[in-house]
């Protein structure tokens, strides 16, 4: 009896959205929301997906105390979802230990760059610290980001009245959540795509995201004046597993966070191409 009404349930269901089809419609910009009516699925271009995963949050919910788990996620979860906001994100979705941000305005590969940044830099030295002071067991908080960039498409998807939510299909979300799930102890991993676009910025702009400022902790000038200098690449070469299953060969990975010092001015000249005023 319960099987017989589940089955005709989902073939009505299924039935009904295969005499729909499936449409696009194309946008040039990230939508707050997916359209819901007749097969409609938006498809928009030129997007840069940031995912951010907490790392070993199994083992931390199966062996530490309760709190320490929900000490864990909530202040993980509140300082990426605020940090993507001030980037300015178009969406921002939360799917269990992590979260996306999408960029998809004409600077979205530049402020997903310094936003990605930005999130590895608070997870150490704000969202970590602040952990220790709550829970009762010595962890180590850290999360892995990843970032690719493509065209995503977007549809509401479930039924009506019962439980509906964004769906977004695409290689930028769920590429950049595998690369997060790869990196270890708050690494950027970014897919060769994304690098290869580092390599194109402006000057000054390619400059503050691929090197270091070179002041190895003391503060002699302007960091991009030192960069020029003494700079060091920040980033490496890695192989993606082909188990992953994505389509290209290499990633790069980037450890190290904002400088203390020179962190402002390489944070803002990614963002937005302009040098920070003395």
């Amino acid at each position: 009896m319960i099987l017989d009404q589940v089955r005709s349930k989902v073939s009505a269901e299924l039935s009904g959205q295969a005499e729909l089809g499936v449409k696009f419609r194309t946008l040039a910009d990230v939508p707050e929301s997916g359209p819901a009516n007749l097969g409609v699925w938006f498809r928009i271009p030129n997007v840069t997906a940031v995912f951010a995963d907490l790392n070993s949050s199994t083992a931390l919910s199966t062996f530490n105390d309760p709190k320490d788990a929900a000490y864990a996620y909530t202040y993980f979860i509140r300082a990426m979802t605020a940090t993507l906001n001030e980037f300015s994100a178009k969406y921002i979705d939360i799917q269990g230990d992590g979260i996306f941000g999408l960029f998809s305005d004409a600077d979205s590969q530049f402020l997903a760059a310094a936003c990605a940044v930005t999130m590895r830099t608070l997870m150490e030295r704000e969202v970590a610290v602040r952990f220790r002071r709550s829970a009762s067991g010595n962890w180590n908080l850290t999360a892995g980001i990843g970032i690719d960039r493509g065209t995503v498409f977007v549809r509401q998807l479930g039924i009506r009245g019962i439980a509906r939510n964004e769906v977004w299909a695409g290689k930028p979300v769920s590429t950049a959540a595998k690369l997060s799930s790869l990196a270890r102890s708050n690494q950027i991993l970014v897919s060769d795509r994304v690098f290869n676009q580092y390599s194109q910025f402006p000057r000054e702009r390619r400059q503050a995201i691929l090197q270091s400022c070179g002041c190895q902790g003391g503060v002699r000038g302007r960091g991009l004046d030192l960069s020029a200098i003494h700079a060091t690449l920040l980033w490496t070469e890695g192989k993606v597993p082909k188990s992953l299953g994505l389509d290209f060969a290499d990633f790069h990975r980037r450890q190290e966070p904002w400088c203390r010092h020179h962190g402002p001015e390489f944070c803002q000249m990614v963002a937005t191409g302009r040098r920070r005023s003395r």
